[in-house]
């Protein structure tokens, strides 16, 4: 978000000369005119014209404040609207559910736990940038904004045309994401089924957006598809599968002319994927049966945002139950992205806290062997969506025989944890596996939790760089210290497991012929067991001790993740 909020400044700012900057086009359901002020629902556009609009809000509280009146009186006027006789209006007015904080943003004012986080840091950024410019720039930028950018602004009078129009726009190559095109296809059809049925979809739709607030909608659409048709669906078929089962369900979508043309499409919904395919066996199972239940629009509808909450719940790790929440970040460190869709279905179908506590659990182990191990991610995909059929009030007997069934086995599991390298991008994947290495350590004291990247890092025993100059004034002389050819078996050995520790603080080597000497004292003062003993089990820290330490560690994964 934040970066489409730049993105909006830099296209502005760069306009050149007498260019102009399309923004593009805006569907407005207009209604039958009357006189006084008209309302216009913005069936596509909301997001730019909402930000446009905070932009200039922020734009005109500076011109206020440096006295600038008839640049700001002129502002006004494009945000503002007035009958004659009547009080000025916003001529943006959000839903429901953002509208108090809305107005009280642009009232100057802040709001403690706002409910739209995107909405605060708009205004925060762009009054943050507005109030560093200097006044001749800003009136330049102000100019090009009024003048230079162009919205082209389609006018329809019924519903059911204005989203028919938005899905003519895309398929003319209008680049759009999956959500919105799905959310047009949703008020679209229930435009056509009836005036309440567009009211209630509106509604839906408002707090599918809110249960999903900091997730990624286009991941919660294909998780969605996953889970309800017991099969992995790529990117490229969330749209398509998505109308399929909607005009499969939806009793009043039995009635509407086209509904044939979404269910005789041939396609298997697995395509080409974004992911490069890695070797290993397949899981290769018949496809399952899905069962087509008929519901209402209403039912459907509410299926759908039921589904959002739980899915936002289960990626932020906010279920209300500590244990269970412990185990989502937990998932979350280890990247298991794969699995939402499936611990969706469970939470959606009831399944009670023990057994959903225990297949976490069991999902842990199952998802690192298979990661450390190099199963290819479209196969976990495959697992997990075929796993949606299980019966959520007795799930583990079908999960637990899965898991055994895909598990690398223990000796593969060993020697590739050994030997797999954590590097920048898997640094989380190390933390959770350094953290049960210490909750490990801690014995009876099981509910000690490391604290997070902003206390606790990961620390690098045998450091990240070693030759550079800076590298020798910041961390001390590690390449003469590790012997000969250090500079070439470095890369082998820096990111294994064995040279990774968990530390809080700050480590000043300086130069040092002997820099693990030095850093000796700073480990001994640690509280995190697995960093404290390093001095004593390793008197000595070159590349024979890491090999040593990541053997020793992998004996302990084989243990503490298990094959069922």
């Amino acid at each position: 978000m934040d970066k489409q909020l730049w993105e909006l400044v830099d296209d502005i700012s760069l306009i050149d000369g007498a260019d102009t900057h399309l923004f593009g086009s805006i569907v407005c359901l207009t209604g039958h005119h009357v006189a006084g002020l008209n309302k216009l629902e913005l069936v596509d556009g909301q997001q730019r014209l909402t930000t446009i609009s905070i932009l200039l809000q922020c734009i005109q509280d500076r011109l206020v404040k440096e006295g600038e009146a008839s640049e700001a009186q002129d502002i006004g006027r494009l945000l503002t609207a007035k009958a004659l006789g009547g009080n000025p209006v916003r001529k943006i007015a959000l839903d429901s559910l953002d509208s108090s904080e809305f107005e009280q943003l642009a009232n100057g004012g802040t709001v403690e736990r706002p409910q739209n986080h995107h909405l605060c840091s708009a205004f925060t950024i762009f009054r943050k940038w507005v109030n560093e410019q200097q006044l001749p720039r800003l009136g330049t930028f102000l100019y090009r904004l009024k003048n230079q950018a162009i919205i082209i602004r389609l006018d329809v009078n019924e519903a059911k045309d204005a989203f028919k129009l938005f899905e003519i726009i895309n398929n003319r190559g209008l680049r759009l994401s999956p959500t919105d095109i799905i959310k047009n296809f949703l008020l679209g059809n229930a435009a056509r089924f009836s005036a309440d049925a567009l009211a209630l979809a509106r509604t839906k739709w408002a707090e599918l957006i809110k249960s999903l607030d900091g997730v990624n909608f286009e991941t919660f659409f294909r998780q969605f598809l996953c889970a309800h048709l017991r099969r992995r669906i790529t990117v490229s078929f969330v749209i398509a599968n998505f109308k399929k089962i909607f005009m499969q369900q939806v009793i009043e979508a039995t009635q509407l002319p086209e509904r044939h043309w979404y269910l005789d499409e041939e396609e298997s919904g697995e395509g080409i994927d974004d992911e490069a395919e890695d070797s290993g066996d397949s899981i290769d199972e018949p496809e399952a049966e899905v069962d087509v239940t008929r519901m209402s629009f209403a039912t459907f509808m509410d299926q759908l945002v039921a589904s959002a909450r739980i899915f936002g719940e289960i990626v932020r790790g906010s279920t209300g139950n500590a244990r269970s929440d412990r185990h989502l970040r937990n998932l979350r460190m280890i990247a298991a992205m794969q699995t939402y869709g499936f611990l969706m279905h469970l939470r959606v179908g009831e399944c009670n806290d023990s057994d959903f506590h225990r297949i976490l659990q069991l999902t842990e182990a199952f998802l690192l062997r298979r990661h450390v191990c190099r199963e290819r991610s479209n196969e976990n995909e495959t697992a997990f969506a075929r796993l949606c059929g299980v019966d959520c009030t007795n799930p583990l007997p079908e999960v637990t025989e899965t898991y055994r069934q895909y598990s690398p086995p223990d000796e593969r599991f060993r020697e590739d944890f050994a030997t797999t390298s954590f590097s920048t991008g898997l640094v989380e994947r190390a933390r959770y596996c350094l953290e049960q290495f210490e909750m490990n350590r801690q014995g009876d004291q099981v509910e000690l939790l490391v604290g997070g990247g902003d206390l606790v890092h990961v620390e690098h025993i045998i450091p990240q760089k070693i030759k550079t100059k800076k590298a020798k004034e910041q961390f001390g002389d590690w390449t003469s210290y590790l012997g000969p050819n250090s500079e070439v078996r470095h890369p082998k050995y820096v990111s294994r497991i064995g040279n990774l520790s968990l530390f809080s603080g700050t480590l000043n080597i300086g130069a040092s012929n002997n820099p693990y000497e030095r850093k000796k004292p700073a480990y001994l003062r640690s509280a995190i067991k697995i960093t404290n003993t390093l001095p004593a089990e390793y008197p000595q820290f070159r590349f024979d001790e890491v090999e040593r330490r990541s053997e020793e560690f992998a004996k302990l994964a084989v243990t503490l993740w298990p094959i069922p």
